[in-house]
């Protein structure tokens, strides 16, 4: 658990390399829109946990929710001196009356043999807690393909450091 400097896309597409198995088997499209000027000095290892759980919960969704077009959207920007990570799927979304309740320990909406209700308050320790930025989580409509979808929009704001030039 050491604070390192590293390329925020590079440490995406690594993350992705990880898991690109399971993207292969479960038919989805990854769309990515990098920044990749935005360099960090955070903990990667523990942004890369996180990542890589919103991905499989969004795996999960699309199977829990049939969708045949699978569709993942990673974006990052930086906004007031902020690097920003959206992970947006077209799962269907998060109902509404629990959406409020997902990064809380213990909530899950799978089965007891599927899951713990761990994974999302994990990755809401570490965005918040270990590396000192904030998570939220809003459904979204948008078009992609002529077609419209919904799904989840997970939003990352992780403070950057200020750039010093000389």
């Amino acid at each position: 658990k050491e604070k390192i400097f590293f390329n925020l896309s590079s440490n995406i597409k690594k993350d992705l390399s990880i898991i690109k198995g399971m993207i292969t088997a479960s038919n989805i499209e990854v769309v990515e829109t990098y920044d990749d000027t935005i360099e960090l000095f955070s903990f990667s290892n523990e942004l890369s946990q996180a990542i890589i759980n919103i991905l499989t919960n969004a795996k999960d969704a699309f199977e829990t929710n049939s969708i045949k077009e699978r569709y993942i959207f990673i974006n990052t920007y930086v906004k007031n001196n902020n690097a920003i990570i959206e992970i947006k799927d077209n799962a269907g979304g998060i109902d509404p009356y629990i959406s409020n309740k997902i990064f809380e320990p213990y909530f899950t909406t799978k089965h007891k043999s599927q899951g713990t209700g761990l994974g999302l308050y994990m990755v809401h320790q570490i965005i918040e807690t270990s590396i000192g930025g904030e998570i939220s989580v809003k459904n979204e409509t948008f078009n992609y393909n002529k077609q419209t979808h919904t799904g989840a929009n997970f939003i990352i704001k992780i403070p950057r450091v200020a750039q010093i030039h000389f």
